[in-house]
């Protein structure tokens, strides 16, 4: 199943990944001072690397979909059940695993894509409540920027299920070249994953 989940994945992607192909090479050759220097004249550089998606596992996927698609404005690329007989604890009687896969894209179709991952033959595990956000070792922040926080926050924070940790408000991040200045909300969503829903300010390193 892995296989031929990863070539549909890879299918759906090839097109947009083709544009990439000449940059990563140029970029896998730098040395460290060399990466050092391009940080220096620009703050996102390109590296030999993409994180192309985080998948989270969900317990209802078209309760996530009213937060992540609906709210937050991403693009369903890809929906479909799949079997999954090589995980053997989860699987009922018919050795099937059936479970879902829906696969969201934001501005870029390079990188930046959230999987939303339900098992549909649900364990108890699955059906109970999520545990607590803490903030400790083995849980996850998902960061999400937005072009206008107030609105984005506004539709976030009603959708069931979804837990306000902060509402926006002022953060500011050191850096080398001064204060980078970031609107800064909290959130849970319904599985019990940390959202920080963002909108940049101001950026000193991207001033002339």
């Amino acid at each position: 199943m892995i296989n031929k989940t990863l070539a549909i994945i890879a299918a759906l992607s090839l097109a947009a990944c083709a544009t990439m192909d000449d940059q990563p090479a140029k970029h896998a050759e730098l040395t460290g001072a060399e990466i050092v220097k391009m940080r220096d004249k620009n703050p996102y550089p390109l590296y030999p690397i993409n994180l192309r998606r985080t998948t989270m596992v969900v317990k209802d996927m078209d309760a996530a979909l009213k937060l992540y698609s609906d709210a937050l404005g991403m693009n369903v690329v890809y929906d479909q059940e799949l079997s999954s007989p090589g995980l053997t604890t989860r699987h009922k009687a018919d050795g099937k695993n059936r479970s879902r896969l829906v696969l969201l894209q934001s501005n870029s179709g390079q990188m930046g894509m959230v999987g939303l991952w339900q098992f549909l033959d649900q364990t108890e595990k699955d059906l109970a409540e999520p545990d607590a956000a803490d903030f400790t070792p083995g849980e996850i922040v998902m960061l999400f920027h937005a072009e206008n926080l107030e609105e984005a926050f506004a539709k976030a924070s009603k959708v069931e299920g979804v837990k306000v940790l902060g509402a926006p408000k002022e953060r500011r991040y050191p850096s080398p070249a001064g204060d980078i200045v970031v609107m800064v909300s909290m959130l849970i969503d319904m599985n019990g994953h940390t959202i920080e829903l963002n909108q940049k300010v101001f950026d000193p390193r991207e001033q002339d």
